[in-house]
């Protein structure tokens, strides 16, 4: 009986931990910068927490060798409202305007903006002001992992 009793246990501990993680519901408030940073570290990616020109939270990251940036927008107490992902290239040359719009014609999750310099940089913004949770920023997470590479091959870099 012990026996039975200990596979059975076994087996029901087996059946739980195979089961996915739940996804954790973010308050409506928005989400924190530590929130978004487990969410990247789950995913083994590296995260430096820090601080924008105006002192909101932001986070560095890379993937597949090119930088990127987290950016967080309409932060009270913490938690904040919208995030951009973001990530900026230094061309010698710059881009045209016309090869920016064809990216943005032709791209559903992501847009092109160019600097003064004409330098590309796409982004990728998510409202998390009325409900988000975990599992829909690693979805939002896993966009952006196909955004910047093929980004970064569109313009030739």
């Amino acid at each position: 009986m012990k026996a039975i009793v200990t596979a059975a246990v076994a087996l029901s501990v087996a059946a739980f931990t195979a089961l996915p993680a739940a996804a954790y519901v973010y308050p409506t408030a928005g989400v924190s910068a530590q929130e978004v940073a487990a969410v990247l570290r789950a995913r083994k990616l590296p995260v430096e927490i820090t601080k924008d020109d105006a002192g909101d939270p932001m986070i560095k990251s890379a993937s597949n060798d090119l930088n990127w940036r987290i950016y967080f927008y309409d932060c009270t107490a913490g938690r904040c409202t919208s995030i951009q992902f973001s990530a900026g290239f230094d061309l010698d040359n710059g881009m045209t305007y016309a090869k920016c719009n064809e990216w943005n014609y032709t791209k559903r999750f992501s847009r092109c903006a160019l600097d003064d310099e004409m330098d590309p940089y796409t982004r990728y913004d998510i409202d998390v002001a009325k409900g988000y949770t975990s599992e829909s920023m690693g979805y939002a997470l896993d966009t952006w992992l196909l955004v910047v590479p093929t980004f970064s091959k569109f313009i030739g870099y």
